[in-house]
């Protein structure tokens, strides 16, 4: 493992832990708590982030020996999104153990969980040949800069895809502590999963299966998942499921712009990513209908 993003992640855990100790001081028992809940959720994001990992490219793990595949901690063998779902679940138990209704907590460590969240891709930087899309830089040495770009141990430069994804991650962080006073994890949890469909297109490194980018698929469904809440807890029957309705043909054209992008289907670059930033945007207005309407139950 890379002892260098190691101490990376440890430090934002500090800071995040900070974070979410200043949000919630004057309660007792914070200092036990988020000792309990760093460590719980370090060790499970751990173990999930290998598991996804392994689930995900199993055809090859297996060609490479279950076994050794299995304990092998070389940073790229590990799952970003089994990461975070470990960490909640760390979370999640926590709240069990401290005797506090879980989506309390959730809600509560949100900001903090953001924040860790965006940290942990920031340090991304400190891995070879991890979050970066491949660039034909003798043809665009104006790009060659950092923070648009990385030079790899050849003097090659890459596109530094996470920091785009740490910054649209703050942005997120940004809505949960000015816009979303109520439900922050399940509002946190659906824009992080929507920006990262885009992001997950432009990743070199995406993990694929047969033709499927695996951890693109992921973002979709958890972002559906937080709607599904949504419209299960919203009245009537009739438009209760309607924007779980819509987000149909959004899915179906993002499949449709996958192919373009890889060169199957004649539409350039820039339209395909215009067309999946504007399929984005509808799915957060869908977010925004839905969550009102749950809203108004309540």
């Amino acid at each position: 493992m890379n002892l260098q993003y190691a101490l990376w992640f440890l430090g934002s855990l500090v800071i995040s832990l900070g974070l979410f100790a200043l949000m919630n001081r004057g309660k007792k028992g914070l200092l036990p708590q988020c000792l309990l809940m760093g460590t719980l959720g370090t060790l499970l994001g751990l173990v999930l982030a290998k598991l996804v990992y392994y689930l995900a490219m199993i055809d090859f793990m297996v060609m490479q020996g279950w076994a050794k595949s299995l304990v092998d901690v070389t940073m790229g063998t590990f799952s970003y999104y089994g990461g975070l779902a470990g960490f909640c679940l760390g979370v999640v138990l926590t709240a069990r153990l401290t005797r506090q209704k879980p989506m309390e907590l959730l809600n509560a460590f949100a900001p903090a969980g953001v924040l860790l969240a965006a940290l942990a891709r920031f340090g991304e930087g400190l891995l070879e040949g991890v979050g970066i899309r491949d660039m034909l830089f003798w043809e665009h040495p104006e790009h060659c800069f950092f923070p648009l770009a990385v030079s790899n141990e050849y003097g090659e430069w890459l596109y530094a895809v996470f920091m785009l994804e740490g910054l649209l991650t703050l942005v997120v962080l940004a809505l949960c502590l000015t816009l979303f006073k109520k439900h922050r994890f399940l509002r946190s949890l659906f824009y992080l999963c929507l920006l990262q469909i885009l992001c997950e297109s432009l990743r070199s490194d995406s993990f694929t299966w047969l033709f499927v980018k695996v951890e693109q698929l992921m973002c979709m469904l958890g972002a559906v998942a937080v709607l599904l809440v949504y419209c299960m807890k919203s009245p009537g029957v009739r438009q209760r499921w309607m924007p779980i309705v819509y987000c149909f043909p959004v899915a179906a054209v993002f499949v449709v712009l996958e192919f373009a992008l890889n060169g199957k289907i004649p539409l350039g670059k820039p339209l395909s990513y215009g067309i999946m930033i504007a399929g984005l945007a509808v799915m957060s207005v869908l977010e925004v209908w839905a969550y009102k309407r749950m809203a108004a139950k309540q």
